[in-house]
């Protein structure tokens, strides 16, 4: 079996965090190999998000993995973060521990995120894919940068979008789309085929973790499960943040995770002032020419999930 080759472009919060660890802990399954972790601005700006990503690599213990600092904020904007969900650390407040310090924590690699995505994309053409579970600015800027890029990748798997316009960073848009609209529409136009982990599907009740689940997963007694306890605030039988990049990078892991797909075709609003940020997606509307220009769906989008196969994943992330 050839290698299942990954680069995970993260912007470091609490389900980033629970996606490394899982990605991290994982890679004996489906030969499922991280090749190279790339840091952008979204959740915490950029200099907290390699801090968390050099501390998730010192707990796996693989700080043999590289990681590259990527953007500081998106291509137009400035950052609107999320501390008020993730923590001002992204991390649920776990820097606040004053015994905890960075001293051997790895730091990022010299090369910039943008380039190192280029470079590996170059180095394994075909063979290497990339899962963005933060905002799309550096993979924006690598493909502005190599115009061959999207025919270089093996899969390209997006955590973000709200493609039945069920915001959760507005009335209409998803926090990673939303927060570089200008990078995710590039993204949008330049790449064939995204595959998408919405946000709907993600929050799904169809997809909801029992509590009793929710308590093994964060009671491992391993360092990796221990500091997925810390991160990980349960109330009332539920986690405080949705599992959506995790969930994400199962379906990296394992594709058959995702159950079914729909192809669509979709954009990204650029304008508007509800609807700046918004996953736009052509539903069957027909006579929507404006919509249908374009052709070919370039939006694979995950619709249902197998929970039993993620559930044994996020547990073996913390055994």
């Amino acid at each position: 079996m050839s290698k299942n080759m990954w680069i995970i472009d993260t912007d470091a919060g609490v389900d980033d965090a629970q996606a490394l660890v899982l990605a991290l802990k994982c890679q004996e399954y489906h030969n499922f190999e991280v090749v190279a972790i790339t840091s952008v601005a979204g959740n915490v700006p950029l200099p907290q998000v390699n801090k968390n990503i050099g501390e998730i690599l010192r707990v796996c213990n693989k700080t043999h993995i590289p990681y590259y600092s990527g953007s500081a904020k998106p291509l137009i904007n400035d950052l609107t973060d999320c501390a008020s969900i993730h923590g001002v650390d992204g991390l649920n407040n776990y820097w606040s521990n004053p015994s905890r310090g960075a001293e051997d924590i790895p730091e990022p690699q010299s090369k910039h995120a943008v380039q190192a995505i280029i470079d590996i994309a170059n180095e394994h053409p075909g063979q290497v894919s990339i899962a963005t579970i933060g905002p799309l600015t550096n993979l924006a800027l690598a493909v502005c940068l190599d115009p061959a890029l999207p025919t270089k990748f093996k899969r390209v798997l997006v955590m973000g979008a709200a493609v039945h316009g069920k915001g959760n960073i507005t009335v209409s848009a998803e926090f990673n789309i939303w927060c570089d609209p200008e990078a995710s529409h590039i993204v949008f136009e330049r790449f064939p085929l995204l595959e998408i982990v919405p946000w709907e599907t993600c929050i799904d009740r169809e997809h909801k973790f029992t509590s009793e689940f929710l308590n093994s997963y964060t009671h491992g007694a391993t360092p990796q499960g221990n500091f997925v306890r810390e991160i990980t605030t349960i109330v009332g039988g539920e986690s405080h943040v949705f599992f959506c990049d995790p969930i994400t990078i199962c379906i990296a892991i394992d594709e058959s995770i995702a159950k079914e797909y729909s192809l669509r075709k979709g954009f990204v609003e650029l304008n508007g002032g509800y609807t700046r940020g918004m996953t736009v997606v052509n539903w069957g509307c027909s006579d929507m020419k404006e919509i249908n220009e374009g052709g070919d769906a370039n939006l694979k989008i995950v619709e249902k999930l197998d929970l039993e196969k993620i559930m044994a994943l996020f547990l073996h992330s913390i055994s």
